[in-house]
């Protein structure tokens, strides 16, 4: 018997590390980790010792007579990654070490500007040594960025890395400064005079929309916005969204727009299992939305997303699914064995092409599609769609654009306007005239590299930032503090800026708890800021 990894993973890479023979793969050292779409274990040399099992923070690692049915296929999924990539037991990559601080670098104060995962990794990193003290600010009076306001509901085992953010942030040398928000509260020069250095990981938070005549229109929204409403962001507590018409359009095909056109067609009895917001809830239980078209600008091998996210869709209850014909779909011959995951997405896609399913509400895959313009044609929108030489309008209760998201500007920071992020250089920000390092300065994440990646992907990322940040403290580069935290606690009580810390986030947390219990609901979320302050602050 051997352990399988399923779709559940978030490429953290605990398992890798945790592994005796090294048959995890791809490693953060080797090229396709940046790219793989999960992580695998080779089913000829795993010896059943169940250590990655063990490691893994969101219970992705399977025996493999313990899958469910809906999993099954994760057994070809992990066989096939090793396919012309033979495994040597016992071959264990490179390790990776930690740098040993000089005693008289005792002390250290380490600011990190966002709670999402890419500052909580950094943060682990940092809290190696024993030395250094580090503060997480966030804008928001719950921590945990997109695991709480971006993970689709109904993905509870990828929300479970939630707890390892909350064992970091028990560590004696964290502190958790909620409802802070740096470039507006606190300008990053005032922060840097607390602090030897700095890491923002405030991610990408703005979703993208198409440069297109009627983009503006209502109805038409980005995909960041649409998943914080129905995520309980308090930024989208009082949004209201059109579900009477029977259709929506999603456009972009990546692992966002599968969730988005999962929570649209869901049987909302499923829903109310999951820690959805509960405006949301009652939303979708009124919905008539029948059907989602998914439009990709290029074809199926272009596909974003993933094939575990793809082949998701078959399991939903009374969902169909219909692929409009393409030529990539009628012949796979051309790729190599080792493309198993783009053969199985083809496959899928080519079988629901020929003989689409039936149910209740429909999913429509179409490719080689753009949007080229919105208009107001009430009660729906009329979405100009081009498809070659043909041009359509389509009507439609919502469009969503699920095309990428963008890093926010903070005052202080440089952001490059062609790429959306802040430039860097291993993650020590740099001056966007000349690419000089700024002392002091380092970003992590999304904000770091652009939003690209999975959870886990964080997890290296923060090594890579954290490493150079070590480095250059113990080299003499970086500057000593010039102001104690203590002032910086006192001028934002000054400036009636109430923030709250781990016990207040826990006291949200007791509470969202005990209201979903009531509800048979994993919880239930609190969702405006007024509330969720009164919650922190009894």
């Amino acid at each position: 018997m051997v352990h399988v990894i399923t779709g559940a993973c978030c490429s953290d890479a605990r398992c890798v590390t945790a592994c005796p023979l090294d048959v995890i793969h791809p490693r953060p050292d080797e090229p396709e980790f940046a790219t793989a779409e999960m992580l695998h274990i080779d089913p000829k040399t795993c010896i059943d010792c169940g250590a990655c099992a063990d490691a893994c923070p969101v219970d992705a690692i399977v025996p493999i007579d313990k899958l469910l049915p809906s999993q099954q296929h994760f057994v070809e999924v992990n066989a096939d990654y090793f396919v012309d990539r033979p495994v040597a037991p016992f071959s264990i990559g490179p390790t990776r070490a930690i740098p040993v601080l000089p005693p008289e670098l005792g002390g250290v104060r380490v600011a990190i500007v966002g709670s999402g995962p890419a500052g909580m990794y950094a943060a682990e990193e940092l809290l190696r040594h024993n030395d250094i003290d580090v503060d997480v600010f966030e804008r928001l009076l719950t921590p945990w960025g997109l695991v709480r306001s971006g993970v689709a509901p109904d993905h509870p085992e990828t929300k479970a890395v939630a707890a390892t953010f909350e064992t970091i942030a028990r560590e004696k040398n964290l502190r958790l400064r909620l409802g802070v928000e740096i470039g507006t509260d606190v300008s990053i020069d005032n922060l840097r005079k607390h602090y030897h250095a700095v890491i923002v990981a405030t991610g990408a938070p703005i979703g993208r929309a198409l440069d297109i005549p009627g983009t503006t229109l209502p109805g038409s929204l980005s995909a960041h916005e649409f998943a914080g409403w129905y995520n309980g962001h308090p930024d989208a507590a009082d949004k209201q969204f059109d579900l009477s018409s029977a259709r929506a359009i999603v456009v972009g095909n990546g692992n966002v727009a599968l969730d988005i056109v999962r929570i649209l067609l869901a049987d909302p009895a499923d829903l109310a299992d999951t820690d959805i917001a509960p405006h949301a809830l009652e939303a979708l239980r009124r919905s008539r939305v029948e059907e989602v078209q998914i439009l990709g600008r290029r074809g199926p091998r272009d596909a974003a997303f993933s094939e575990s996210e793809l082949t998701a869709l078959a399991t939903i209850p009374g969902l169909g699914i219909d692929v409009e014909p393409h030529p990539e779909l009628e012949d796979m011959r051309e790729l190599h064995p080792s493309e198993g995951a783009l053969r199985r997405k083809l496959r899928f896609l080519r079988t629901r092409s020929v003989d689409g399913s039936r149910g209740d509400k429909r999913i429509v895959f179409r490719f080689d599609t753009r949007v080229t313009a919105i208009h107001d044609a009430a009660p729906a929108l009329s979405v100009q769609i081009s498809t070659g030489t043909t041009t359509e309008m389509v009507p439609a209760a919502l469009v969503i654009h699920a095309i990428g998201h963008d890093s926010q500007p903070i005052p202080g920071i440089p952001t490059h306007p062609s790429i959306a992020r802040t430039p860097n250089a291993k993650g020590r920000i740099t001056d966007d005239v000349d690419g000089t390092p700024i002392t002091g300065l380092y970003t992590v994440g999304w904000h770091k590299r652009g939003a690209t990646g999975v959870i886990g992907t964080n997890r290296n990322c923060s090594q890579e930032t954290v490493g150079a940040l070590l480095a250059d403290l113990a080299d003499g580069r970086l500057t000593q503090p010039t102001s104690a935290v203590a002032t910086l606690d006192s001028m934002l009580a000054a400036r009636g800026i109430e923030t709250t810390d781990l016990r207040g986030w826990h006291r949200i947390d007791t509470e969202e708890r005990r209201r979903g219990q009531a509800a048979s609901r994993p919880r239930s979320k609190i969702v405006r800021y007024s509330e969720l302050s009164n919650t922190a602050h009894p």
